[in-house]
C-alpha cells in the first residue's frame, strides 16, 4: 500500500484580537477559510504563485434556486396537463397564475444577468 507523502508543515503564530477579527471578517466576505487567506497573503508577499478560490456568488445561488423552483413548477403543471384529468375552473386559474408567476421570475432573472 502506497503512503501519500504530505509535505505540509504546521506554522503557528499569534495575532491580537483586533487583527484576528479583521481577518475573520474578510474571510467571511470572501467565503474562504482564514488559513487559505493567510497562506495566500504570505505567498503573495514572497512573490510565489497565489491560488485563488472560486467564490460562489450568493445572488447566483439564489437565482439557481429560483430556476430550480420554476422547473419544478413547470414539471408539476405539465404532469397535471398530461394526466388527462379533468380540470375544473379553479385548477385552470391556478395554472395560469403559476405560469404568469414563472414568466415574471424569468424576466427578473434575465434583467439581472
Amino acid at each position: 500500500m502506497k503512503s501519500k507523502s504530505n509535505n505540509k508543515v504546521k506554522v503557528v503564530f499569534y495575532l491580537n484580537s483586533e487583527d484576528k477579527n479583521a481577518i475573520k471578517e474578510q474571510c467571511d466576505i470572501l467565503q474562504i477559510t482564514p488559513s487559505f487567506f493567510i497562506r495566500n497573503a504570505v505567498l503573495d508577499n514572497l512573490n510565489k504563485p497565489v491560488f485563488l478560490k472560486n467564490t460562489n456568488n450568493i445572488e447566483t445561488k439564489i437565482y439557481l434556486t429560483t430556476l430550480n423552483m420554476i422547473g419544478n413548477n413547470l414539471n408539476q403543471i405539465a404532469k397535471k396537463l398530461n394526466s388527462n384529468a379533468k380540470f375544473i375552473l379553479i385548477d385552470q386559474q391556478i395554472v395560469l397564475k403559476e405560469i404568469e408567476r414563472i414568466k415574471e421570475h424569468i424576466a427578473e432573472i434575465n434583467s439581472k444577468i
